[in-house]
């Protein structure tokens, strides 16, 4: 009975793994989250898989597998989960150890760069805190303004937040959303070149795309921040500014932009407009980009790494502050 009562103990005591050991390679197909824990979500570091790369094969959580464990040289914990349908397992023939698959390159993760052109959305918003009091003199008057820097692909959304937070950003209960921690002087940047943020926009930004971008939100901002001020820096806001209350093509905004970041820079750059009684507006810019970002990389490198896109809206009314 004792030695049965020790085996019981014993047995107890073990932890059960789940998962099958594997020996072999997991070539990445896509950009997908490595995840920590599966049942939970988690992915500290936000890591990502590099489409191409070929990734340490560990095990299958199954026999019939939604998942493998790989090893991610650089994340910590380097173990993690990757869904089966990111890539092909490859098992090593038996009796044959797997190749050391070479190091991984430095994930260049993709990003779109969100910018409002605030006079066309104070048109529709004309309630909004942001735009009760808007007026020629203000900053956001005559420069585009930021709205959202977003990891990709798009579904990339709440890393590793409590699901009251996600409930309150997709419920647009932003108040209910924590504050984002800043220094004053990042925080005074926020109220210049994000107007919504006196709509606790920055909290909902963070909350939904920030969470997943690979640093803190200090850093977040700041990298917002310095691609929105190249923008505004460039031929780009040049034309829009010498426009206002005129119309202007995606062709022109287009060339502007490889004018300022180099041929081809342009066909990364989408444009939206929105319908407002006879006129058709401009409210915003998106930029595809793709690299390291907080590493310090510039615009133009950015854009020309990133795949050229449709224009969007052909040509609209650039417009200027106050209702029209």
């Amino acid at each position: 009975m004792r030695a049965a009562a020790a085996g019981l103990a014993l047995l107890v005591a073990t932890p059960l793994r789940a998962d099958e050991p594997m020996d072999g390679t997991f070539r990445a197909s896509r950009s997908c989250e490595a995840l920590l824990s599966i049942r939970k979500e988690t992915n500290p570091g936000k890591i990502i898989t590099g489409p191409g790369m070929s990734y340490r094969l560990l095990a299958r959580n199954q026999k019939k597998a939604t998942h493998y464990r790989i090893e991610i040289p650089g994340a910590e914990p380097p173990e993690r989960w990757v869904a089966a349908e990111c890539g092909k397992a490859q098992p090593a023939p038996a009796g044959e150890a797997a190749p050391a698959p070479a190091a991984p390159k430095p994930v260049e993760r993709a990003y779109v760069l969100a910018l409002s052109w605030q006079p066309a959305f104070c048109e529709a918003n004309p309630g909004k805190r942001e735009c009760r009091w808007q007026t020629g003199s203000r900053h956001d008057a005559n420069y585009l303004s930021l709205h959202g820097l977003w990891p990709q692909p798009s579904s990339l959304q709440y890393c590793d937040l409590a699901p009251a937070v996600r409930a309150a950003g997709e419920g647009g209960r932003w108040k209910d959303i924590p504050p984002v921690e800043l220094n004053l002087s990042t925080q005074a940047d926020l109220e210049r070149m994000m107007p919504g943020a006196q709509s606790l926009l920055e909290r909902h930004e963070w909350a939904k795309h920030g969470s997943c971008y690979p640093a803190d939100a200090e850093t977040y901002f700041r990298d917002s921040f310095r691609l929105l001020e190249e923008v505004n820096a460039s031929p780009v806001a040049t034309l829009l500014m010498q426009n206002i209350g005129r119309q202007v093509s995606a062709a022109d905004i287009r060339a502007a932009f490889d004018q300022a970041f180099g041929p081809g820079a342009g066909n990364r750059v989408r444009v939206t407009c929105k319908d407002d009684g006879r006129r058709r507006l401009i409210t915003e810019i998106t930029l595809a980009l793709k690299g390291d970002i907080p590493s310090g990389s510039k615009l133009s490198e950015l854009l020309l790494a990133a795949a050229p896109g449709e224009p969007g809206c052909p040509s609209g009314f650039v417009d200027p502050v106050g209702p029209q």
